[in-house]
């Protein structure tokens, strides 16, 4: 006599579909139920890339408040100066590790968006490899950036113009940013000025004192639209693995 196949019991918790004997014994073998969802890891990393985005939007902030509240004014001792030299440095190197662990965090997924939408099968312009690449290839970042990040935010459905404005506000930032960094390193080691003619130092100086509220609001913008667009595209990957 042919044996009789043994039945399939539908999804069982933990997410498994159970071949049972026809005795009612243990199963025989399982099989995992899989609800592919191309987007998974694209939330997982969401909140995290966000809240290294956001801390480092507001150091700039951070910065002034607390340079306005422990620089040095009227007489002071070298000591003073060393305890401003020293909370600065330390509040440097926290912005250089957000900075650092963010964009890394940020190519992660921005990667993960594109190889995400694939997978769903939304066709995208630029491959995942190219999201990430396209931060490195001279000339061409200067707008492969941008475009691989519209093009995560077409491929959910979301408008693209956020990706336009932010781009335009990280090129400017750029510069002043160097600019901005290099006076920093300056005013910690001041041996380093040492080669540079004082004219150009209290020119540089002098041009960074105008720019410091544009650099204020362009830096803090630069980071948290970034921030905005993750949400954006985590808030519309949860929505459709709803």
């Amino acid at each position: 006599m042919r044996p009789v196949d043994p039945p399939i019991v539908p999804l069982q918790p933990g997410g498994l579909v159970y071949v049972c004997r026809d005795d009612g014994h243990r199963p025989m073998q399982s099989h995992p139920h899989t609800n592919f969802d191309p987007f998974a890891k694209v939330r997982s990393l969401s909140g995290v890339l966000m809240v290294f985005l956001f801390a480092r939007a507001s150091m700039r902030a951070v910065n002034y408040l607390v340079a306005k509240a422990t620089a040095p004014s009227g007489a002071t001792s070298m000591e003073d100066h060393q305890t401003f030299r020293m909370i600065q440095g330390g509040l440097l190197g926290v912005e250089n590790l957000l900075s650092l662990v963010g964009m890394i965090m940020f190519l992660v997924w921005i990667y993960r968006v594109i190889k995400g939408a694939r997978a769903a099968g939304v066709m995208t312009k630029y491959s995942p490899g190219m999201a990430v690449g396209g931060w490195f290839i001279p000339i061409a970042n200067f707008v492969l950036p941008w475009l691989t990040v519209r093009d995560g935010l077409r491929a959910v459905q979301r408008p693209t113009v956020l990706a336009g404005l932010w781009w335009i506000i990280w090129i400017i930032n750029i510069p002043l940013n160097a600019m901005f960094q290099f006076a920093r390193q300056l005013m910690l080691v001041p041996e380093l000025g040492d080669n540079i003619p004082f004219e150009m130092i209290e020119s540089m100086y002098s041009m960074l004192n105008t720019m410091s509220w544009p650099y204020l609001l362009l830096d803090t913008a630069a980071w948290a639209l970034l921030g905005v667009i993750v949400s954006i595209v985590r808030g519309a990957v949860s929505q459709r693995s709803a």
